[in-house]
């Protein structure tokens, strides 16, 4: 500020406060706001190092509130089932939460939407901390729309496989049974009513919302590509196997692009929807003691076959037609420059361990 003061007294105005001697700089120098014009007297080890240090402090926020998701979840599940079984005093809550915990809808995955409907709230006022910033609301065609769906479900399809795969290799040198480390399995073998509305309906809405909406929203003046590649790890760290974690993040990649490009929920929405209801058809169809399994089978194999050979196709010749905005981020400072910033706080690093802890324990089943 020595050579603003200077410049100040030399004009007869030795009292102007910091912000009219910016204000003047910036007139001299054709820079609208004090920020540019900071960035413009900054060097540019010092702007990637103001940028860091921001990227690190919200990811820091975002991090501890899906950290505290996780842990909460637990708790609260685990102190929902031993009020509703141990507190019997007769009264009106302890009957209440006695019959919730022993209801069919709760064990057939009700449990999970009053675990959300008790620990969001507070995961929201978390992420109040930080600032959001939407994007504009663009349209896109159906076929459009349609693409998107076989570039998820066909890297999707890759990667379940291959968590399957680490799952069947984990299974044989432990002993354990592959099966039972994705807990997807015995989702999909209780197919209730409330489980078939949890995971077709009800669970890719709330987790669209939390992953593209509040969280990406938050991330995006730190460009496109920032915002993506974080929700789409946290998406599928969040799922707690390894399955899902490959599974969900490379399909959190595709949903996430979607999410920056059109600024609305519904395509996010219809295409989470779509991807798991496919899932949820073939199980119920897989469950019928007919011939019919193996006829679902055979289309179902051309089906995956199909789109992992379209994603691949629509990948290759649309490569260079993605275009990811840099967001609010200073000229210079590139992605690699913030990457660091991104996983390197204890709030992420503390939510990454959490996940970690619980794909262990599928591991060990």
């Amino acid at each position: 500020m020595k050579d603003l003061n200077d410049e100040g007294e030399k004009m007869g105005e030795g009292n102007w406060n910091e912000s009219d001697l910016w204000q003047w700089e910036a007139d001299e120098n054709g820079l609208q706001t004090e920020p540019e014009l900071q960035n413009a007297v900054q060097s540019p080890k010092q702007i990637r190092k103001t940028c860091r240090r921001e990227v690190r402090r919200v990811c820091n926020v975002l991090g501890w509130a899906l950290a505290f998701f996780s842990v909460m979840a637990v708790l609260v599940s685990i102190l929902l089932e031993v009020a509703g079984n141990v507190w019997a005093d007769g009264g009106v809550i302890s009957t209440f939460l006695n019959w919730m915990v022993n209801a069919a809808w709760y064990e057939d995955g009700g449990s999970t939407l009053v675990i959300y409907a008790l620990v969001l709230p507070f995961v929201f006022l978390i992420l109040r901390l930080v600032p959001e910033e939407r994007a504009e609301k663009m349209k896109i065609s159906f076929l459009q729309f349609c693409m998107f769906f076989i570039l998820a479900q066909g890297f999707g399809t890759i990667f379940n496989l291959l968590g399957n795969a680490i799952n069947d290799a984990v299974a044989a040198s432990s002993g354990g049974d592959a099966s039972a480390m994705n807990p997807v399995n015995e989702m999909l073998d209780s197919l209730s009513p409330v489980m078939i509305l949890y995971v077709g309906f009800l669970g890719p809405i709330i987790e669209e919302y939390i992953f593209r909406w509040k969280l990406l929203n938050r991330l995006r003046r730190f460009g496109d590509k920032a915002a993506i590649t974080y929700t789409a790890l946290m998406f599928g760290l969040m799922h707690g196997n390894v399955t899902q974690f490959l599974y969900a993040a490379v399909i959190g990649v595709v949903l996430g692009y979607v999410a920056v490009k059109t600024g609305r929920m519904r395509y996010n929405c219809l295409l989470h929807i779509l991807i798991n209801s496919w899932s949820l058809v073939i199980a119920m169809l897989g469950t019928q003691d007919t011939l019919l399994p193996l006829f679902i089978t055979f289309l179902m194999t051309g089906f995956m076959g199909c789109t992992i050979i379209g994603a691949f196709v629509l990948l290759i010749f649309n490569f260079r037609k993605i275009w990811l905005s840099d967001g609010a981020i200073p000229e210079g400072v590139k992605f690699r420059n913030i990457c660091g910033a991104m996983y390197g706080n204890l709030g992420t690093v503390a939510f990454i361990l959490v996940s970690l802890i619980t794909m262990a324990f599928f591991l060990s089943r």
